[in-house]
């Protein structure tokens, strides 16, 4: 039940961030599927690091946990284009370069600056405001909907329900106060149609 790809998004012409809100691991597959084909398979999308512990660091797991860990991983690389973004470790400056790159070859990013999935709108983590406004590249507000009810983080299946993927118009962040801009990015998301 997803609405028909947004014609504002079709109207720009250069690689930008994504930046929505985190509902459930359906988030990017619902966001790829709301936008035009040609950004479609443009887009790659940033995964938490942390989320693959045992890929990562294999000797604290075991074989099995690795395996899984490893499969989904890759799996995430390879289906969604995604790539993995540290939250709670260091690496700003690797990531940085990477997005740089990514951007640079025509490639937009998808981040979720919340850093979890929640049910509500929380707050936004200053990355996504400092990858912006470093890098230069425009913040495209994205706000999910209904997902949450479709696969809730405590459900191992999903079920069918209605879900909404709204587009904002592309923010241009400056300066380096990250923590206001980040909240300038939430706003924008929180003012979107659910």
């Amino acid at each position: 039940n997803l609405p028909p790809p947004c014609s504002l998004v079709s109207a720009i012409s250069t690689p930008v961030i994504f930046a929505a809100n985190h509902q459930s691991h359906m988030d990017t597959p619902a966001i790829l599927l709301a936008l035009p084909r040609r950004w479609r398979y443009r887009v790659a999308p940033a995964m938490a690091k942390e989320f693959f512990k045992a890929h990562f660091n294999p000797a604290a797991y075991s074989r099995r946990e690795w395996f899984t860990n490893s499969l989904n991983y890759y799996l995430s690389c390879q289906f969604f284009n995604a790539f993995p973004l540290p939250q709670r470790e260091g690496g700003t400056r690797q990531t940085l370069r990477y997005i740089g790159e990514v951007t640079s070859d025509g490639y937009s990013v998808l981040i979720f600056p919340e850093g979890k999935r929640e049910g509500t709108i929380g707050r936004f983590m200053p990355g996504v405001a400092m990858i912006a406004a470093k890098l230069d590249v425009p913040v495209v507000p994205v706000r999910i909907g209904g997902l949450d009810k479709v696969l809730h983080p405590k459900m191992k299946f999903p079920k069918r329900g209605p879900v909404t993927v709204s587009f904002g118009a592309p923010l241009r962040l400056a300066g380096e106060d990250y923590a206001g801009l980040a909240k300038e990015v939430e706003e924008a998301v929180k003012g979107l149609p659910a």
